[in-house]
């Protein structure tokens, strides 16, 4: 009797078999070997947030400050309720629109006790903040107010303590402009989007000078630009009269002559004095330096000028310090973007009529910005992380509103916990993102 069987063969059964008993029982494990690094990290952090989270009040009351939450209210004010048990509070000045108001009623401890009904009010267009007659009723329909600071009334529980509340769970925008502005998480992202940006266009203006010529041939056209020097200066003397006396008029001549003739080679020198000096300055002294000596400077210089004063103290400080210090570093991936690319491309855009500026802009640069996608994005997530340096000038990004809450609740653990896992959470989402960049920006060859 014959046998359609090989030898040395398995059926499939068996093959399937042994597949699943490497993989797993039944084929059902997860194939290890198959996830990626970050896919495990991801994994292991998320249920350590996750765990940390669900199963901890503290935890999810540090959340709650740090994103400084909730998005749909706001509040207008506090009270405490009289021995009579009647309330009275006075709103800050209001936009014109339609608001519902609301008083929560806490006891000694913070806990909310009760809840009034909602006031629906309207504030016309062209109302002034004048006294006009305090609204004690609530109704379901919208009540018109002559004012932008109405008062509301009512009757309470006396002792308890009264928190008004502006509720815009309905209106989106509201929400959206609320999200946009709160403190926390999302000043920190604000801050990064704004400061990387201003950076970015630091950062390749200085680039492209770094890119220029060394050594420029400074007799070429020099009579022209010292005849430029000589109308720079006159005007000078016209717009600063205290400079017209002839030892001031020397000294401007002399150093409006002196940039004029060197004008060649500035974009070079300059560029490499701002990028050597500011990378060699930490991040944190950048910041100081423009929050509490260039701002208050500059303030106290701006108050006899024309534009008025000059305040950049708080968010501005912040985002010029973060730009101002990392164009210095993003100088350097667009000169080394533009050095990889061959010089036969430039060579050959010129060859074919373009001028220097047209090539860089048509042939040079995009290849250099597919090239220097990557180290960009490595660089936004080192600014997000260096955002929390800016604590130092109080402003209320993750790491301030991660220490208000400590010093409010005496939980360092969870508190710096909660800090850590956010950036942590923040920064492998942006190396995703920057990995799908890089794959889908490469060049080809590369």
């Amino acid at each position: 009797m014959t046998s359609d069987k090989v030898p040395g063969s398995h059926p499939t059964s068996i093959s399937a078999d042994v597949s699943a008993r490497r993989r797993g029982r039944m084929g059902v494990a997860i194939p290890w070997e198959n996830i990626p690094w970050w896919g495990i990290i991801i994994l292991l952090v998320g249920v350590l947030v996750s765990y940390s989270v669900f199963t901890s009040a503290r935890y999810m009351d540090a959340l709650y400050f740090i994103f400084d939450l909730p998005w749909n209210k706001d509040v207008l004010g506090k009270v405490e309720v009289g021995a009579n048990g009647e309330w009275s509070l006075t709103v800050s000045a209001l936009k014109p629109g339609d608001y519902t108001l609301y008083a929560e009623f806490l006891d000694e401890s913070g806990e909310v006790v009760g809840r009034s009904e909602t006031y629906l009010i309207r504030v016309p267009e062209g109302a002034l903040p004048v006294e006009a007659e305090p609204v004690t009723t609530p109704t379901e329909t919208p009540i018109q107010v002559p004012t932008t600071t109405p008062t509301i009334a009512g009757v309470a529980a006396p002792g308890v303590t009264l928190v008004l509340y502006d509720d815009y769970s309905n209106n989106l925008g509201r929400i959206l402009g609320r999200i946009w502005r709160a403190n926390g998480v999302f000043l920190t992202i604000r801050v990064t989007i704004v400061a990387f940006a201003c950076a970015l266009i630091l950062g390749l203006i200085f680039g492209l000078m770094r890119v220029a010529n060394r050594s420029p041939d400074l007799i070429a056209n020099a009579g022209w630009r010292l005849l430029i020097g000589v109308g720079l200066s006159i005007l000078i003397a016209v717009v600063v009269p205290g400079w017209r006396n002839p030892v001031s008029m020397v000294l401007v001549i002399l150093v409006t002559e002196t940039v004029m003739f060197l004008l060649p080679a500035m974009p070079y020198t300059f560029s490499t004095l701002y990028v050597e000096v500011v990378r060699g300055i930490p991040m944190l002294v950048i910041i100081l330096y423009m929050g509490f000596a260039v701002t208050p400077a500059l303030r106290n210089a701006s108050q006899d000028w024309v534009t008025g004063e000059i305040d950049l103290r708080g968010l501005p400080a912040a985002i010029i310090g973060l730009a101002f210090g990392y164009g210095a570093y993003l100088a350097e991936v667009y000169r080394a973007g533009i050095e990889s690319i061959p010089k036969g491309q430039m060579e050959a855009a010129r060859s074919l009529g373009m001028s220097y500026f047209q090539a860089m802009r048509y042939v040079i640069l995009p290849q250099a910005i597919r090239v220097v996608l990557p180290p960009l994005g490595n660089d936004f997530i080192a600014m997000l992380k260096d955002t929390s340096l800016i604590s130092v000038i109080a402003l209320p990004e993750v790491l301030q509103q991660g220490r208000l809450w400590i010093s409010r609740n005496f939980r360092a653990f969870e508190g710096f916990n909660s800090v850590a896992m956010l950036y942590l959470v923040m920064t492998l989402f942006l190396s995703l993102l920057v990995r799908f960049i890089e794959r889908k920006s490469a060049l080809p060859g590369r």
